[in-house]
């Protein structure tokens, strides 16, 4: 199984999941449990040809912070071998945003 642990002490998992260090999407595990011990949390396939095709996953989400509704949405979806676009032009980037985030400097 696989936990993916936080020094926050708010881990997420445990998720079923096989493979080893001789498969696609290859991970380690311990041989005593079979608890996965390593493997890719972020994955991304990138179309060059045409960006916006692109294609990511991050387990177990898009936030570090545990109070944060993004910290662990991703995780299932990981599990599962599915994945979010991964945009890159402006129009796509502004389709795709689900909040935007304006940095204003401070005048010292």
């Amino acid at each position: 199984s696989t936990t993916f642990t936080s020094a926050a002490g708010d881990d997420v998992g445990p998720f079923p999941r096989g493979g080893s260090a001789y498969t696609v999407n290859a991970s380690t595990y311990l041989p005593g449990d079979f608890r996965h011990v390593s493997g890719a949390s972020f994955r991304m396939v990138l179309d060059v040809g045409a960006w916006d095709n692109s294609i990511a996953i991050n387990a177990p989400g898009q936030s570090g912070d545990p109070r944060d509704p993004h910290y662990r949405d991703l995780a299932a979806s990981w599990q599962r071998g599915e994945y979010f676009p991964l945009v890159y032009g402006r129009a796509a980037v502004e389709s795709a945003a689900a909040r935007r985030i304006t940095l204003t400097p401070v005048s010292g």
